[in-house]
């Protein structure tokens, strides 16, 4: 008779080789890159693994724009890129955290500034990234991570109203990224070169009967990124979308009703979901100097899922 508990660790990892494989991800990304598979110029960090900043790293003095950056994906990729050597400035809605993050990146040795900003306002919007620039000077690289679930249930089921509901819903994951995208694009066209990643998703690709909504603003997003690379291309500005696929996040434990994901992805290929460091880290290797020609492209992050 099989036993649950093995069964559990063969498919998704010891708690213990997850930790292991994120302390490191940051040393094995560094040295790859610097081995030539990505041609970055810059040395590998001795001490990426530690979780202490580089003295050099793959992004050096690089101005990093993240948009709902105060947990998940956005805030893994804040401490992610500051240990790279970039300056990262971030909003989210919770002061608290956002804080407490600032806090903790600083005192590692990283440079970030946490600023409260809510992509559903475009003049909160519009002050964020004047913030930036007038912090930083620049902004190399803007990641409009920003999103929330929405409601579930069928199009005639659809909560509309209030937090959560369908008309906040568009306003986080669509105005949201169209609002950043209009005020971070003036600022690279005039710089003459930059990176955008927007926040997809695995539903960016297919329909959803629970969740229709989510899929449909996540499809929008897809739609938005191929229409601004194709606009800016010329302006030495790159823009990308990024598709994860299920993430230790507060919003998949939200889409699967609360509780533990210790056993969530246990039957997708790889055989458990991601962590949010190891989608961060994809990210980042899409806003390489060295991918030029990658522009208005999607990248699906799921481990093999959709495959």
């Amino acid at each position: 008779m099989d036993n649950p508990k093995q069964d559990s660790e063969k498919k998704s990892g010891s708690a213990i080789d997850r930790k292991s494989f994120i302390k490191n991800s940051g040393a094995g990304l560094a040295a790859i890159a610097a081995g030539g598979l990505f041609g970055a110029a810059n040395p590998a960090p001795a001490n990426a693994a530690s979780g202490r900043v580089s003295s050099h790293g793959m992004f050096p003095d690089k101005v990093v724009l993240i948009t709902g950056a105060t947990s998940g994906i956005g805030e893994a990729a804040a401490r992610e890129f500051a240990k790279e050597g970039a300056k990262v400035f971030f909003c989210g809605r919770r002061e608290n955290l956002g804080e407490q993050v600032e806090r903790e990146i600083r005192d590692a040795g990283g440079d970030a500034t946490y600023m409260r900003a809510d992509v559903r306002e475009e003049e909160q919007v519009k002050a964020f990234v004047e913030a930036c620039k007038q912090t930083y000077g620049r902004i190399d690289i803007a990641f409009n991570n920003a999103g929330i679930e929405g409601p579930s249930g069928g199009f005639n089921e659809l909560e509309m109203e209030g937090t959560m509901g369908y008309y906040d819903l568009i306003k986080t994951n669509i105005d949201g990224v169209m609002y950043s995208m209009r005020h971070e694009i003036p600022v690279m066209r005039e710089q003459g070169e930059g990176v955008i990643v927007n926040v997809g998703s695995m539903l960016s690709h297919r329909g959803s009967s629970a969740w229709g909504a989510y899929a449909a603003s996540k499809h929008a997003v897809i739609g938005m990124t191929k229409s601004a690379a194709s606009a800016n291309a010329g302006h030495g500005i790159r823009v990308l979308s990024l598709s994860p696929g299920g993430t230790r996040t507060e919003l998949l434990r939200r889409f699967m009703g609360g509780g533990s994901l210790d056993n969530a992805g246990r039957n997708s290929p790889m055989g458990r979901i991601a962590e949010p460091e190891e989608v961060a880290r994809v990210m980042m290797s899409m806003c390489l100097s060295q991918n030029l020609f990658l522009n208005g492209d999607d990248i699906k992050a799921d481990g093999a899922s959709s495959a």
